[in-house]
């Protein structure tokens, strides 16, 4: 190994200021941190799944769809679930797998073994921008932090869609909308973007945000122009799943693991000159 790669293998891609900021606020926005040459695929292969749903459902109901009350209802399509299905592009694998990505995602674990249970492509078509109103994501923590790693191939801002977050709110824990149906509309007001305390995060491509399952956060109907695409991956964490019992996400942890590190390997095969993610294995009384 040379005196580089074992930099790279070692060094923390985020500070400890970094690491702070998310505590106190529930999501943390890195500049670049996922460079051109390793989006490229990825941002061809997104290109083609949303096409291929472009027209309407076809079938295959990993392609998500919601109708446009302000065009007659057409359905338009905003997510495709199951990135990682082996009938699915590599290049998702393999954003996955990218070392710096997967440091990062440690160091937010506080180094706790983790896996990626749920991974997506969320997108708003031009002038059919679907919205995901005020939200936590429904996932009861019982450990924290529980989080998404959102990997933009656009721009993002709010005149064409992008993330508003509401920081601190994540400290509130997880509510449940069918027992506390009234929680999100006390941090809102009933209000979008104008909400109290609601901040906008930009973003250009390559960037990533982690944010907090538990932190509200939400985005609105865009009638832009652009296009605008995220890669959406959900991690939990051991400790977390040891104490959630028989509850999704955290019950299909053990295959969970097993995608993340297949992914891991794939990658080493292909780029056997970069340092891996150094990946424990699964603790064998990990069932779930």
């Amino acid at each position: 190994m040379t005196a580089l790669s074992r930099q790279q293998k070692t060094s923390a891609p985020l500070t400890q200021d970094q690491l702070d900021a998310f505590a106190r606020d529930g999501f943390l926005l890195v500049k670049g941190l996922v460079p051109e040459h390793e989006r490229a695929d990825v941002d061809r292969d997104s290109l083609e799944l949303i096409e291929r749903g472009k027209a309407g459902p076809f079938g295959d109901d990993r392609w998500v769809y919601r109708e446009d009350p302000e065009f007659g209802n057409r359905l338009c399509t905003f997510r495709i679930n199951q990135l990682l299905a082996p009938d699915m592009p590599q290049s998702f694998r393999l954003l996955l797998a990218y070392p710096p990505l997967l440091r990062a995602v440690s160091q937010l674990m506080g180094g706790d073994l983790f896996a990626t249970s749920v991974h997506s492509l969320v997108f708003k078509m031009p002038k059919h921008g679907v919205p995901a109103p005020w939200h936590q994501d429904p996932v009861k923590v019982f450990r924290y932090p529980v989080f998404n790693m959102d990997v933009y191939l656009d721009a993002a801002h709010p005149d064409n869609g992008g993330l508003w977050v509401i920081p601190g709110s994540h400290l509130a824990g997880y509510h449940n909308p069918k027992h506390h149906p009234d929680f999100i509309q006390s941090w809102t007001g009933g209000r979008n973007a104008d909400a109290p305390g609601a901040i906008a995060v930009e973003t250009e491509p390559g960037d990533v945000i982690f944010h907090a399952t538990t932190v509200i956060h939400g985005s609105f109907w865009s009638r832009a122009e652009s296009l605008r695409r995220t890669v959406y991956y959900h991690f939990d964490h051991l400790a977390d799943v040891a104490l959630a019992g028989d509850r999704w996400p955290q019950n299909g942890f053990a295959r969970a693991h097993a995608v993340t590190a297949a992914a891991i390997a794939e990658r080493a095969g292909l780029y056997p000159g970069e340092a891996p993610f150094d990946y424990p294995v699964l603790p064998a009384e990990v069932t779930t």
